[in-house]
């Protein structure tokens, strides 16, 4: 039961809890037969139930010391998870409505040019979903064939681009290779438009560039995972002329 288990842990149960719950799903419902079935200690076991009481996924019956448990039906899960998934949506919303006042109000010396790097699959995919709260709604881009975002997975791309047209923010990318007419209409169309770089750069490089307000992003292969964001005027106006010098010698994608 991996997958039960990594979502359970999702919906915020701890390890213990979910543990317990699980053992009653298949068929544990006394104390003694919830530290037979888990190898957990009485204690845990007692505080585990008393989590998932106060959640709503179990009840228990009898007098003390003759206590017995029983499991609320799954579907409760379901329940849990749309009101977890509404706490999230409210919590994004006040983010949203917080960082312009945050960012209005920041000191000066936060406009110094700086250089940060970061590592790890999750550091990179928070670095690319930061991008997407740029201040002038434009960003550019310079991707090889195989680069993370693509190869980050599906769902991560769907997110992205979810994002990315929900803030109305307009994209210019020059790509290695093109991508199918289909996926070109269904993700691109509209705010976006691509092109196809010089076939003399095809195969010569790994790492994909964003530029954004006044900042420059380098995001390497998901086979090393990391990322370097350059704050720099100067820096991020030098590699948008590079940038616009290659746009203007690359081909349109075929729609």
């Amino acid at each position: 039961m991996q997958e039960p288990r990594k979502h359970l842990l999702a919906l915020g149960l701890s390890d213990s809890e979910v543990t317990v719950y699980l053992a009653m799903v298949s068929g544990a419902r006394t104390a003694r037969d919830l530290v037979k079935a888990t190898g957990l200690k009485r204690p845990t076991v007692y505080y585990a139930l008393s989590c998932l009481e106060k959640r709503g996924l179990t009840s228990k019956t009898g007098m003390a010391g003759d206590k017995s448990f029983s499991l609320e039906p799954v579907e409760k899960l379901a329940v849990i998870a749309k009101e977890k998934a509404l706490e999230i949506s409210k919590l994004q919303n006040n983010i949203d409505e917080m960082i312009p006042a945050l960012v209005a109000t920041s000191s000066p010396t936060n406009q110094k040019p700086t250089v940060a790097f970061y590592e790890g699959v999750d550091a990179v995919r928070n670095a690319i979903m930061e991008m997407l709260y740029c201040k002038n709604k434009r960003i550019n881009s310079v991707a090889p064939k195989q680069n993370f975002f693509w190869d980050i997975g599906q769902d991560f791309v769907e997110l992205f681009i979810e994002e990315r047209i929900k803030r109305n923010i307009k994209t210019k990318n020059l790509w290695e290779a093109p991508i199918s007419n289909k996926l070109i209409n269904q993700y691109y169309k509209g705010l976006s438009d691509v092109r196809i770089l010089p076939e003399v750069m095809h195969g010569k490089f790994k790492t994909s560039i964003f530029l954004y307000d006044n900042k420059t992003l380098y995001v390497s292969s998901k086979n090393n995972s990391y990322c370097v964001l350059i704050t720099s005027k100067e820096h991020t106006d030098t590699m948008q002329a590079w940038f616009d010098g290659l746009w203007s010698v690359s081909k349109p994608h075929d729609r």
